[in-house]
């Protein structure tokens, strides 16, 4: 699957309000299909509210959920306003992950 055409599901299944952060498309391009099959699930069950959140300390009503990729050194964060809408979802590798998640506050 190519990181366009996944992009255009995502903002099917959670808005188009949604931002792909990272380095989205490299990434991406990159997993397995069966990790770029898992996102998607994933993405599925956060906006269904089966997923575990992590409030931010910095910013007011943001929770994130963080998707790691078992034995990988991609990871994934999806960003929501509480009770509202999606944000983003960051992909990239783990040393971008923990800048961003230290940026986010969590």
């Amino acid at each position: 699957m190519l990181h366009d055409e996944v992009k255009k599901e995502i903002e099917a299944i959670l808005g188009t309000t949604i931002s792909f952060d990272g380095h989205f498309d490299m990434v991406f391009d990159n997993l397995k299909e069966t990790r770029q099959e898992q996102l998607i699930q994933w993405i599925e069950e956060c906006r269904d509210g089966k997923q575990y959140s992590l409030a931010s300390d910095k910013e007011k009503d943001l929770l994130a959920f963080i998707l790691r990729f078992r034995d990988t050194n991609f990871r994934a964060i999806l960003t929501k306003k509480k009770n509202e809408y999606f944000i983003a979802l960051f992909l990239d590798k783990h040393k971008y992950y923990e800048n961003e998640r230290r940026k986010l506050g969590i």
